[in-house]
């Protein structure tokens, strides 16, 4: 048994759980991602960050950019890979989410192989996970799912 009862009914010796809590870079407020955020159980700080655009438990750090961001940095932004060394150099665990359409798929005009080596730049070289979503929604539930099992795993080993 977790706790004993009382009279009024309510457990005893049970720790009341927390929601997850997210650090959010001011950057991001108006964003579709705080928007459907808000609406799940996560605990929303907002606060300057040094890199990245949310901070979850454990050194978790999210960078948000669109296909369109990546596309255009291959082309012509070298200092994307600069902005994401320096990203991954805050974090213990650093995630880059690039929402969007699908670059394979969605008529670009570009050579497959460029956008491919550039995302194994990211994943191997600089050791950043990338993970692809479709729109601001998916990526707020990417998010919380993250910040939520890590929550989780850390209050069960407490």
């Amino acid at each position: 048994m977790a706790g004993s009862s009382n009279e009024q009914g309510l457990l005893t010796g049970c720790v009341e759980m927390q929601s997850p809590r997210l650090h959010v870079d001011p950057g991001e407020m108006h964003s579709g991602v705080i928007k459907a955020l808000e609406k799940q159980d996560i605990e929303i700080e907002i606060t300057k960050l040094e890199a990245g655009d949310y901070v979850a438990y454990n050194g978790i750090g999210f960078q948000r950019m669109t296909i369109d961001d990546l596309l255009k940095s291959i082309f012509g932004d070298i200092r994307l890979l600069s902005q994401i060394r320096d990203f991954a150099g805050h974090y213990e665990r650093p995630v880059l989410i690039i929402e969007g359409e699908d670059p394979f798929c969605s008529g670009q005009t570009i050579n497959p192989g460029y956008i491919q080596g550039f995302l194994k730049i990211i994943a191997v070289s600089i050791r950043v996970p990338v993970i692809f979503t479709l729109n601001e929604v998916e990526t707020a539930e990417v998010v919380s799912s993250i910040a939520t099992a890590e929550h989780e795993s850390l209050t069960q080993s407490e």
